[in-house]
């Protein structure tokens, strides 16, 4: 399909990626501090609310089974954030990657999601810690949500924005700092929790019968507290080493979350006789208080008021990376893409600061989590397809097969997870159709895997693909630099259809919200985006020469950091052998001379 510089189907070259990524932003961020935004964006409620909801209500003693089960589902949608992050290291996370397979439509409700899961989302969260905060202080004298004005949002959320205007230097020792203090608390609580642990809970717990369906229904509640681990692809335009960097930070974030959720949930079922017994909006604090040990009941619950404003910081964090990236591609004014000289986006944080602190502190938030929590899983669902479009092909004689094979297997999955979730008096006509979309499911899952073969290289032609429309002569870097998500397209596909469960699960009031969110944002799009300035990439009248000097140096940008490792161990290596060669001449003389 012919499309124009400003066609809702055009597709961003992965040389104007790399570009715009060269030009502005500056790679400062180590593994270390990457880990420290995906952990502390993620562990948060997992640990303080869902542990507690799940013992006492679905999992009992098998809670950490949920947990784990959940875990293995985030994963699977993990794995292609890691290698599309690391491939593809720019701002925007899967509005980025939406962009790159899928064209300008997919990377808007992309953004319009990732909206939802970073600047609302976060505004949420400091509302949320705000009438902590109140409660505490107040106690039955706090205000309810009928209030005007939510002051602790208020300040924690201007704090936040202050922060991130200072200096990316002093937001990463924050944010490293406060997630430290965050895993030392929840240390504790597991530690603490073992501690008090008598041996007969374990066997007695080894003993009962596996609540198999309070388990999985435990596992769709725990799902939520992984949520968040992919706000560290949002910063991938700041990684110093994105290509070896980026898959350990979004991988080593899950695998620390989930094994300190699993860990946490041993403890606290441990503490007590009877899981049942367990607060469900306070587990650890009811826990330790059943042991009659007050002042651990009083750390964990002030804990989580102490912990919980780093959030709101790598929810602000991630937003204007965002809009960074919509305002290189020209879809938001060119002041959200502004950068001083240290490379920092003042005007853009300023800007949704401003935004999210209002909101934070007006705005009551009691009906919008399903809508958060929708836009999140369907921006996730985005970039387990885009992965698919990377890794696999169309056929030649029918191009556009393997998109319409991922539109098909998408709607087949969320009907089928609409059909199996809500009842209804159709009875078994309704169990026939949920066979019937499941077994179509499947089929096309099989069906797209036969007939769109893997691609000779990662991105096929997209991957060379010029500004004027050819393809560039320069070779792709070998696949082995790279993480590769194993057994694709099946693993990102179980990926989609586990988050397209988990969205069936939701409010239908919050489907509704989300259904007229994204028609807000496509009516806003018509109007105001399609038809304003074209990015500079999208020019057709650009040469091919030009792009193709680009595509080779642009590549070469991703990994710079590569082959500078790679010369310096060959440097090593050198000085080794001349070492050793000099060695063995002196060894020679030494001879010599005896002789």
């Amino acid at each position: 399909m012919a499309t124009t510089p400003n066609s809702p189907w055009i597709r961003k070259p992965l040389h104007a990626v790399y570009q715009y990524e060269q030009q502005q932003l500056h790679r400062h961020l180590s593994l270390w501090d990457l880990l420290g935004i995906g952990v502390g964006g993620t562990v948060g409620s997992g640990i303080f609310v869902l542990t507690g909801q799940i013992a006492a209500q679905y999992a009992g003693t098998w809670t950490w089974c949920s947990f784990a089960v959940s875990g293995v589902a985030a994963t699977c949608s993990g794995v292609c954030f890691a290698e599309l992050s690391g491939r593809i290291p720019a701002a925007g996370s899967s509005y980025a990657y939406a962009y790159v397979c899928f064209g300008q439509w997919a990377a808007i409700l992309a953004a319009s999601c990732l909206t939802l899961e970073y600047g609302i989302a976060g505004a949420a969260v400091a509302r949320s810690w705000g009438d902590k905060v109140l409660l505490v202080i107040a106690g039955e004298n706090a205000p309810n949500e009928s209030s005007w004005v939510n002051v602790p949002a208020l300040l924690i959320s201007a704090l936040s924005t202050l922060l991130l205007v200072k200096g990316v230097k002093e937001s990463k020792t924050a944010t490293n700092f406060v997630t430290m203090m965050k895993m030392l608390l929840v240390f504790f609580m597991i530690a603490g929790g073992f501690w008090l642990s008598p041996t007969r809970t374990y066997n007695n717990s080894h003993k009962s019968s596996i609540p198999t369906a309070g388990i999985l229904r435990g596992a769709t509640s725990s799902f939520f507290g992984y949520l968040g681990y992919d706000e560290v692809c949002c910063v991938a335009g700041e990684a110093k080493h994105p290509v070896r960097d980026m898959p350990r930070a979004v991988l080593g974030t899950l695998g620390l979350v989930t094994i300190t959720y699993v860990t946490a949930s041993i403890a606290l079922t441990g503490m007590v006789e009877n899981p049942q017994d367990i607060s469900p909006t306070s587990g650890f604090p009811s826990a330790f208080r059943s042991r009659h040990v007050e002042w651990a009941a009083e750390i964990a619950a002030w804990g989580e008021i102490v912990t919980l404003p780093v959030v709101v910081l790598i929810s602000l964090l991630a937003q204007p990376r965002l809009t960074y990236g919509m305002a290189q591609d020209g879809l938001l004014p060119a002041v959200f893409a502004q950068t001083d000289v240290h490379g920092n986006l003042v005007m853009g944080t300023l800007i949704q600061g401003t935004a999210m602190t209002l909101l934070a502190a007006f705005v009551p938030f009691t009906y919008l989590n399903d809508l958060i929590s929708a836009g999140i899983l369907v921006a996730f669902s985005l970039t387990d397809s885009s992965l698919v479009v990377l890794r696999r092909e169309s056929p030649p004689n029918d191009p556009g097969l393997l998109e319409r094979c991922l539109m098909g297997y998408n709607v087949l999955c969320f009907l089928t997870a609409i059909l199996i979730s809500h009842e209804s008096s159709w009875g078994i006509v309704q169990l026939a159709l949920a066979v019937f979309t499941a077994l179509s499911a499947a089929l096309t899952l099989v069906y797209m895997t036969i007939q769109c073969p893997a691609s000779p290289q990662f991105g096929g032609t997209l991957l060379q693909c010029t500004q004027s429309g050819n393809v560039s002569s320069s070779a792709p870097f070998p696949d082995s630099h790279y993480f590769q998500t194993p057994w694709v397209p099946l693993i990102p596909c179980l990926g989609m259809a586990v988050n397209w469960y988990l969205i069936a699960q939701l409010e239908v009031f919050g489907l509704l919200l989300l259904g007229l969110y994204l028609g807000v944002v496509v009516l806003f799009y018509l109007l105001f985006c399609l038809n304003g300035t074209a990015p500079s990439w999208a020019h057709p009248t650009a040469s091919k020469s030009s792009s193709s000097e680009d595509a080779i140096s642009l590549i070469s940008l991703g990994h710079h950091n590569f082959d500078n490792e790679k010369q310096s161990m060959l440097s090593e290596q050198d000085e080794i052998l001349n070492y050793s060669s000099a060695a063995t001449r002196n060894q020679r003389l030494a001879r010599r001379n005896s002789r």
